[in-house]
């Protein structure tokens, strides 16, 4: 159980990845929002997709929080997110150690640093990895027909928008309570994250520093060697 507790936290935290305020509980800060009704929820994720189909690629970089209820610190770490349409998906973490997981056409692998090299990993149950990833792969796309049959969602307007999302599985929402997608209404980018779990722990992902439309070196996702964080920045534009 706890290890698939830790694959379902690790894929939700992609959702982070979408093009993708400090509270304990981000959905005890949402008394000043209003909730859309079921007609603007629809247009509002009608405008989105059409907003965000211009966008071919993104590179993100994000800090990761991790708050639990038993301890005073909060663990926190660095790194940068590369996704490109339709299925390629990288998330790397800088500080304050190096790994990197990547999605690529229904292939994943996972690299974590040992001894100043890149070493790949045995994920295990790869099978459930691949299905998360798909369904965070379509909420990146803004593709919602598949995602509203695994979630309840519910759009909440104030200073920006709050995309609340809660599993319709009962085995899901023992491990996630809710999923919170806060989105800048100027930018439309996915700017923080928090990912509720059922007992008062949550995880906070922050993004920052968007840029869409590069053109990446393809060997950012490449499952077997790819790029590692020294020569990811020098090489991203060489496709050009």
């Amino acid at each position: 159980m706890k290890r698939l507790r830790h694959i379902m936290i690790l894929t939700a935290i992609f959702i982070s990845i979408c093009n993708t305020p400090l509270v304990h509980g981000a959905e005890k800060s949402v008394e000043s929002y209003t909730e859309l009704t079921a007609s603007e929820l629809d247009a509002f994720i009608e405008r989105m997709t059409v907003n965000l189909q211009s966008v071919k690629n993104l590179k993100s970089e994000f800090i990761q929080e991790r708050h639990l209820s038993m301890f005073l610190d909060v663990l926190s770490a660095k790194g940068s997110l590369y996704f490109e349409t339709p299925d390629k998906l990288r998330w790397e973490l800088k500080e304050p150690y190096s790994s990197i997981l990547i999605f690529n056409g229904g292939y994943i692998a996972k690299f974590n640093l040992e001894n100043g090299k890149y070493v790949r990993m045995n994920l295990g149950m790869e099978d459930m990895f691949r299905e998360s990833l798909r369904q965070i792969l379509s909420i990146m796309r803004w593709d919602f027909k598949k995602v509203r049959e695994d979630y309840k969602i519910t759009i909440l307007k104030g200073g920006d928008y709050n995309l609340v999302m809660r599993p319709v599985s009962t085995g899901m929402a023992r491990i996630i309570k809710s999923l919170v997608l806060s989105i800048d209404p100027k930018s439309n980018y996915i700017t923080k994250i928090i990912i509720n779990e059922p007992h008062g722990d949550y995880i906070e992902i922050r993004f920052s520093g968007q840029e869409e439309n590069r053109s990446f070196n393809q060997h950012l996702f490449d499952i077997n060697n790819p790029l590692t964080q020294h020569h990811s920045e020098s090489t991203l534009n060489k496709s050009k």
